[in-house]
């Protein structure tokens, strides 16, 4: 490997230490205003929603929402199955099940 590349990648791995490091440092005594505290509480789901919406909402790298989009039907049954039964593994089976089969039929 070139030492150029070995460079980079140590490079970028103290940016990212440092970035992440840097709101410890910083904000480890200081108390934050309400508001930007109840925000950070959004943080979280607002990226998990980022990472699922698109393969859900737009699979093939356009919208498509109509009755024949698969993944819109299995992640309905998912959902209706994590919120009824409270289990994740059995939500998470019944949900890639219900993928393949919708796949199949539709």
């Amino acid at each position: 490997m070139k030492i150029e590349n070995i460079l980079l990648i140590l490079l970028m791995a103290v940016v990212t230490y440092l970035t992440r490091v840097s709101f410890l440092v910083l904000f480890t005594n200081k108390n934050l205003p309400t508001i930007i505290q109840r925000a950070l509480k959004y943080i979280p789901v607002a990226i998990l929603a980022t990472l699922i919406f698109p393969g859900i909402f737009a699979p093939q790298g356009k919208l498509d929402v109509s009755f024949t989009n698969p993944y819109i039907g299995a992640s309905l049954i998912t959902v209706a199955s994590l919120l009824i039964g409270k289990n994740a593994i059995l939500s998470i089976v019944l949900g890639i099940t219900s993928l393949v089969i919708l796949r199949h039929l539709l």
